[in-house]
């Protein structure tokens, strides 16, 4: 095992030492994680996914690109989303639709594990902060989920709901940026890198041009650490 030794002033000295006891870590455990975490995020960024697609994919159709291979071909962005991050959860996936540019949407809805981070899913010149995520009622299914900090609850889409078999709690009215409106809500568990949360759910309509049919809302994202580097591309999550 290498050792490092590291000059600091007094006073980031201090400040690392009173945050270790805060965290009740040691000083050498919390910067070994610290260089870990920042390591691992900028890997993740130096990913690449190309972006050309294969002759034989038909006029019109949806192909997610991994590695330089097709991982899913489909109708809509989210179907092929889903269809790639199942196989291929940790890689950088690129999203383009044969012969036809894929219109941007601009949408607004109101133990110590390792950090777990991904590069930006993109479609053609659009980015998405993309996280693997499990929804499970009576059947479990692999989807997409994008951080929606600005929610207090975690939205699913409808035919996700509908094919999770999720149980129905109640009718609620849920305010947004254009008033109120009446949404059902449900049971679910939400599995991530960093565990499986219990939650109560939105159900609501989601485009299909967009790579994701959940936003996890605070009542997730406050169960876990989550950092997006948007300058990097690269959204992280990990357990605190």
């Amino acid at each position: 095992m290498a050792i490092f030794n590291i000059r600091v002033d007094e006073t980031l000295r201090r400040k690392i030492a009173n945050l270790a006891k805060a965290l009740g870590t040691t000083q050498t455990d919390l910067v070994k994680n610290a260089i870990t975490d920042r390591i691992t995020a900028h890997e993740t960024a130096k990913a690449e996914a190309a972006t050309a697609i294969p002759g034989w994919v038909p006029d019109g159709k949806c192909v997610a690109l991994v590695r330089g291979a097709v991982a899913a071909v489909g109708d809509s962005v989210a179907e092929v989303v889903a269809d790639a991050i199942g196989k291929f959860g940790d890689e950088p996936i690129h999203v383009a639709r044969k012969g036809k540019p894929i219109t941007p949407i601009h949408y607004a809805f109101a133990a110590h594990a390792t950090v777990k981070c991904w590069k930006y899913l993109t479609a053609d010149g659009e980015s998405f902060p993309i996280i693997p995520a499990r929804i499970v009622g009576k059947k479990e299914l692999t989807t997409a989920s994008s951080p929606d900090t600005a929610s207090s609850l975690t939205l699913v889409s409808r035919e996700i709901v509908d094919q999770a078999g999720l149980q129905p709690e109640a009718q609620e009215t849920i305010y947004t940026a254009a008033g109120a409106v009446k949404m059902r809500t449900f049971r679910a568990t939400i599995g991530l890198s960093t565990g499986s949360y219990d939650v109560r759910v939105a159900s609501s309509d989601i485009p299909k041009d967009l790579p994701f049919q959940v936003l996890l809302g605070r009542n997730v994202l406050d169960l876990v650490e989550l950092y997006a580097l948007g300058k990097s591309k690269v959204v992280c999550i990990r357990d605190p």
